[in-house]
């Protein structure tokens, strides 16, 4: 009997100090990984705004890159929101550098005056625009103290356009020519203002006697 009773004293103490012992702490779960971006996406990072114009181009047909932002340099010349503009609705003479917007509008102005106005004048479709740049960075003409809208990549100018047939249409040959070609250049250099902040050409000032500048900065002038 006493043998039994310390048996059943002994296993309750045992049970009781299992009880009161220590548990393990329990591991929390893993985290999830986080979700990485698909790499299919080009725009990841962008702002909603520039997201928004890139899908836009990108409807219009251009054929385009994306370019890295260029940071204000020692000139204080930037470029934001960038695209590198391979062709329009028709070839570009060479790719141009050049922000989204202005790109945007460019294409815009194509459809609505470039092409339809080639077709009316010369009865034939325009294969090429040559231009002289986009975004370079240097001062403004006449105004040296200001950096020009090309320094922001918001401008770009144009010196002529080439024909289905090959024929070529120059500023310096022919705007003030009597013939297609120069109603042609003053026709769309005028509706250039409904599409552009600033408009310079010919009738401007010496300094555009052989291009038209066309850009969407803060001013606005039409001398077309």
């Amino acid at each position: 009997m006493a043998a039994g009773f310390r048996v059943t004293a002994a296993l309750a103490l045992l049970l009781l100090a299992a009880a009161c012992a220590p548990r393990p702490a329990r591991q929390a779960a893993p985290l999830p990984e986080p979700t990485q971006p698909p790499a299919s996406s080009q725009w990841i990072g962008r702002d909603i705004i520039q997201a928004a114009c890139l899908n836009d181009l990108a409807a219009t047909g251009a054929k385009f890159e994306l370019i890295a932002q260029a940071e204000a340099g020692k000139d204080g010349c930037t470029l934001q929101n960038g695209v590198r503009l391979i062709a329009t609705g028709v070839e570009l003479v060479r790719p141009a550098e050049m922000t989204c917007p202005l790109a945007l509008r460019l294409m815009q102005f194509e459809k609505e005056v470039l092409l339809p106005e080639a077709l009316r004048v010369f009865g034939q479709p325009l294969k090429q625009i040559n231009h002289a740049g986009a975004f370079t960075c240097k001062r403004m003409t006449g105004n040296s103290s200001r950096i020009s809208e090309h320094g922001h990549g918001r401008a770009i100018d144009i010196w002529g356009f080439v024909l289905a047939d090959g024929r070529r249409v120059s500023v310096a040959d022919h705007f003030r020519s009597q013939g297609r070609e120069g109603q042609y250049l003053r026709g769309v250099n005028r509706e250039a203002c409904r599409f552009f902040a600033v408009v310079l050409g010919p009738n401007a000032d010496a300094a555009h006697a052989k291009s038209f500048h066309w850009d969407i900065g803060p001013w606005n002038r039409c001398g077309s």
